[in-house]
Parts: structure tokens; C-alpha cells; sequence
């Protein structure tokens, strides 16, 4: 018999089911949803049409933890990691072990969310009959209630809002095309202490979505939701060889990874990229560029002696100036309102051509300027490369009337750099050698993020996305790669109309 107290994270097997003291599994099961759940759970085998113990992984370990502990998940995933299952098995527990518990469950098509409630059905049905509360006293395709006063209920994303959810699970959350409204309507019925959970694979073919927006927030450390991220090798039968088969077998379809990122990816920016059809920098490049640990030499804080960095709003730090090496920053500037793109500064490291830095936000132009001016200063007189046009104008002069940092030329000998016809072209061709021979780093995965998402054709961000970090960290390439920058005189040019008037 097993031992009051001793909740092993065990499969229940033939022998050690009849021989459980149910007194102590429930009170194991009602303190550690992983014991419920891998102990008496099952979950149906579609292909062998069979129910089967629920036999953990050490990842489904790590998301049972994350669901019990964290109020608003977004969950990003490979395909076929159980992870619905196991979503619906943590519903089963607070059914069971914090009654009285509602449970939403949201999917896209309703019939979609019917099966999901067929699924936790099947899942109460095989549990032992001391688990059980005492009578089922509502049961149809959309609504279930049992005699402890909980009940589930099923909806397509358009309805459900009526409710107040003790835990709300919304699957494939990245197809739902309207899930900012419906996250709107949804938000009262978890207000009052309930759970969140979206879970989903990755919708390649809108690269901007609300589920993408908040996963990304997460990953950066702003917003309420909590992030999980699992990866094709979470699954333990999966190895190298199957990974190299299928995305081969993948890629002979249609010529391209997208579709293998999107169901089977191996790190967050494979699955947040967007397609590499029409892109200008396809993302298995990237790729081998991005690098969130990158250590380079004599980079530590502790040996270096650096004043602390400037306060500016929007700066990130990835490493601090060393004595004696030189800096580059690229710079794309915006109008600065609450509705424009963000003006954008990219910091280079001359010798690694890694990103040291990134000021980021919605400044307007002149102050923006001021704050550049202040960064390069801290990075020992930064040469600057800024975009000219529209509001890179009024940068340029303002950085050239502060004086402290030396401006360059573009590709036409005059300052800044001029994305028209002939500029942009060659600044992405500048950039696009670099990446492909991987001699630049990457630190941020949004930087990365718009990279990758850069038409071929237009060498703009596709419509409802952003390049202005693109942009800044291709211009603070082209100021490392291009032949004709050069320090500019102390007077900047005047603009000329038909440059401002073309860059809009």
C-alpha cells in the first residue's frame, strides 16, 4: 500500500491502482495537479483508438507548474507536445480539487471547442470512482456540470462572455483572427482571480498578431502574461534524425522552412519569424547572427572602468564601452507621436560588429537627436549614420550644431544616408553580405524580428509591422561596410525639397 504522505509523480499501473489508500491519493491529488494528473489521468491514442495512461514529459512537468502557479499563460508550441491534454488535465484537477470551478474552453469553430469537451469528458469518465464527484447532473456538447457544483462549457471564440471563469483555456489562439476583441470580452470573466491560458502554434501567415504581440511582450519582460515556449525537441522521441528528415520532407513542398518553423520550431524567433517567401533576409541567415549570450572578449562589466550609462527612455544595454574601441550608430528617425513608428538607434561594436545598445521609442526628432548625441558620447564619440528622410533632416542638423559626434556620409558623399531608389537597395545589399556571412550580431529579437520580416520587393516591413529597428541596425551596418562614409563638414547641407518630399 502506498504510504499516507507519499505522492510519487508515477502512471498508475495495474497492480499499484488496486493497492492505493484513496484517502492519501486524494489528498495528494488535491495538493499537486502533476500527481493527479500522471497518476490517474488518461488521454486517448486516435491512432491506436485506445485510452491511455497520461505518461509525463520533464516539459509537461515544467507547464503543469506554470499553470498552476501563473494567472495569464501564453503558451507557444511545436506540434503534437500534448499540450492541450494536458491543459484540459489541469481543468480536470480544479473540476475535482477546487470545486466548485468553471472552466471555459474556447476555440476558434465551435465544434472545435466541443472536442475539447469531449476530451475532458472522457478524461472524468476513467478516473477512479472515488475521484469522481458523486453524479454528472448536466451533460450535452456544450455544457457539463457535476453535482460539487462545477461545470465546464464550451464556445467558439465568439461567445462564453456571460461567465465568470474559474479557468479559461483558449486553443490555437495565434488562428483566431479577431482574439484582441475577444480577449477584451473574456478579461471580466477572470477578473475576479481566475486563470487565462492561449495556447498555440504559430500562424506564419500573419506575422502581427495580438497572440504574437503578447508573447513577444512577455519574452521582454513587459506586461502581465507569462510565457512558455516548448520546443520540438520537448517531445523525447524526437531526435536529430527526425528533425533533419522532416524538415527536408517540409521543404521539398514548397521550397522554403516557413512551414516546418511554424509547426516545429526550435527557439522562439524560428517560430515568431515571419515566411521567407518574398523576404530579403531570409531567417535561416539571421539565424546565425542572432545571439542573446553573445560574450565577446575583455566585454565584462566588472573590468571595465565606465562611467554609469546614460538615463535615456527606451535604452537597452547589452554590453558597455571598452577603453579604445570604436562605435557606430545607425539611426532611423520618426515623427514621435503616439501613432507613428518608433525612432530607432542601433549601437555597433566596430571591431565585432555586434549590437552593444538600442534606443527605442517614440520621441519627436529634435529630442530624439539629444538623446543619440548623449549615447554616442557614452560610447567614446559614436560615429552616427542617420537615415535622410523626412524627420533624419532635423537630426542631422541637430547633431551637427551639438557637435559631439561625428556624422557621416551616405552612399552620395553627402550626410546621412538616402533611402530612395538607388540608397535602399544598396543599404539592405550592404547588410544583406553581413548577415549571410555572419559577421554581425544581433541582440534583440525584435531587431531580428523586423529583419526578417523586410519584403524583397518593397524592402519594407509588410503592412501592420514596423522596420524602423531594421532599418537603424542596417544604417550602423552600411556605416561599418560602406567605402564612401566619411566625416561630414561642420555645417550640414540644407535638405532638398524633393528628398523630404519622396521619403514620405
Amino acid at each position: 500500500m502506498i504510504e499516507t504522505g507519499a505522492c510519487e509523480k508515477q502512471a498508475p499501473t495495474a497492480s499499484n491502482v488496486l493497492l492505493v489508500d484513496p484517502v492519501a491519493d486524494f489528498l495528494c491529488c488535491c495538493g499537486d495537479p502533476a500527481f493527479f494528473t500522471a497518476r490517474y489521468v488518461q488521454i486517448y491514442d486516435a491512432t491506436n483508438r485506445i485510452w491511455l495512461p497520461f505518461k509525463l514529459w520533464p516539459a509537461q512537468y515544467d507547464v503543469l507548474d506554470a499553470l498552476e502557479t501563473g494567472r495569464k499563460l501564453v503558451v507557444l508550441k511545436a506540434r503534437q507536445l500534448g499540450i492541450s491534454w494536458l491543459s484540459l488535465a489541469y481543468a480536470l484537477w480544479l473540476l475535482q480539487c477546487r470545486a466548485p470551478a468553471t472552466v471555459l474552453l474556447f476555440s476558434l469553430r465551435e465544434a472545435e471547442a466541443k472536442d475539447l469537451l469531449w476530451r475532458l469528458k472522457g478524461m472524468y469518465e476513467r478516473l477512479p470512482v472515488w475521484l469522481q464527484a458523486r453524479a454528472v447532473t448536466k451533460d450535452n456538447e456544450n455544457r457539463w456540470e457535476l453535482s460539487n457544483g462545477s461545470r465546464a462549457l464550451a464556445f467558439s471564440t465568439k461567445g462564453g462572455r456571460s461567465y465568470t471563469g474559474t479557468f479559461a483555456l483558449v486553443d490555437e489562439a495565434d488562428f483566431v483572427p479577431d482574439l484582441a476583441q475577444f480577449l477584451n470580452a473574456v478579461k471580466p470573466t477572470i477578473d475576479a482571480g481566475g486563470q487565462l491560458c492561449m495556447v498555440s502554434t504559430s500562424d506564419k501567415r500573419h506575422p502581427v498578431s495580438t497572440f504574437k504581440n503578447l508573447f513577444r511582450a512577455s519574452l521582454q519582460g513587459t506586461g502581465d502574461y507569462r510565457h512558455v515556449f516548448l520546443p520540438w525537441h520537448a517531445r523525447p522521441d524526437r531526435d536529430e534524425h527526425w528533425h533533419t528528415i522532416t524538415k527536408a520532407e517540409m521543404y521539398a513542398q514548397r521550397g522554403t522552412d516557413d512551414d516546418f518553423f511554424a509547426e516545429y520550431p526550435a527557439t522562439p524567433e524560428e517560430a515568431l519569424a515571419p515566411e521567407e517567401l518574398d523576404r530579403r533576409l531570409p531567417f535561416s541567415w539571421l539565424e546565425g547572427c542572432l545571439d542573446t549570450q553573445a560574450s565577446w572578449e575583455g566585454s565584462t562589466n566588472l573590468e571595465v572602468n565606465h562611467p554609469a550609462s546614460p538615463s535615456l527612455p527606451g535604452l537597452t544595454v547589452w554590453k558597455t564601452p571598452l577603453p579604445g574601441r570604436r562605435y557606430v550608430i545607425g539611426v532611423d528617425p520618426a515623427e514621435g507621436n503616439p501613432n507613428s513608428d518608433e525612432s530607432a538607434a542601433v549601437v555597433l561594436d566596430a571591431e565585432h560588429w555586434g549590437q552593444v545598445a538600442l534606443l527605442a521609442g517614440r520621441v519627436e526628432p529634435g529630442r530624439f537627436a539629444g538623446y543619440v548625441a548623449e549615447l554616442g558620447v557614452w560610447y567614446q564619440a559614436a560615429d552616427v549614420l542617420v537615415e535622410r528622410n523626412n524627420h533624419g533632416h532635423l537630426v542631422l542638423r541637430t547633431l551637427q550644431e551639438d557637435g559631439r559626434l561625428r556624422v557621416l556620409n551616405g552612399c552620395d558623399d553627402r550626410p546621412g544616408w538616402l533611402s530612395n531608389v538607388k540608397g535602399k537597395p544598396l543599404l539592405y545589399a550592404l547588410l544583406a553580405d553581413a548577415v549571410r556571412d555572419g559577421v554581425c550580431v544581433v541582440r534583440d529579437l525584435e531587431t531580428a524580428t523586423q529583419l526578417a520580416s523586410i519584403e524583397a520587393s518593397s524592402l519594407r516591413a509588410p503592412e501592420g509591422m514596423h522596420d524602423d529597428r531594421a532599418d537603424a541596425f542596417a544604417l550602423a551596418v552600411a556605416a561599418l561596410a560602406w567605402r564612401g562614409t566619411a566625416v561630414v563638414s561642420t555645417v550640414v547641407e540644407a535638405a532638398d525639397p524633393l528628398e523630404w518630399a519622396g521619403g514620405w
